[in-house]
């Protein structure tokens, strides 16, 4: 009888303690003022710029299309997947420099036109600009 009670004793203390947290007290707000109080803007791109991005989502949606009907993965991926992220990575090195998060979107989105080929995926994923990223390049170049 003592080890029922204890139980629920116990069942109501863990019960009681689990909405507690719901219903704490709001946190202590400091009024500070910062200097970026608004958010960050987009990268103002040249013409150059902007014809290389064109240039990489015409890519990106070839790949897409090319991979709609496939349904398996395959290490090489299709001729057709092959030659277009081929064409996708020589648009994107002949390109003048483009801001590392322009080009981190980029290859973001042609690796996932690209999900069901091996050697494509790896071949996008080798230019990701980590190294730019951890250096503390700028988000605009």
């Amino acid at each position: 009888m003592a080890s029922r009670v204890l139980a629920l004793l116990i069942a109501a203390l863990t019960v009681a303690g689990c909405g507690a947290a719901r219903h704490a007290a709001p946190a202590a707000t400091t009024t500070r003022t910062t200097t970026t109080s608004h958010p960050v803007g987009p990268c103002k791109l040249d013409a150059g710029q902007r014809r290389a991005v064109l240039l990489a989502l015409r890519d990106i949606r070839k790949l897409r299309k090319i991979q709609a009907p496939l349904h398996r993965f395959s290490e090489r991926g299709t001729p057709a997947q092959e030659a277009e992220t081929g064409h996708f990575l020589a648009d994107m090195t002949s390109a003048k420099k483009l801001p590392v998060n322009v080009r981190a979107h980029l290859l973001h989105l042609a690796k996932n036109a690209t999900g069901l080929c091996g050697l494509c995926f790896q071949g996008l994923e080798a230019e990701e600009p980590v190294l730019a990223t951890r250096a503390g390049e700028g988000r605009c170049g």
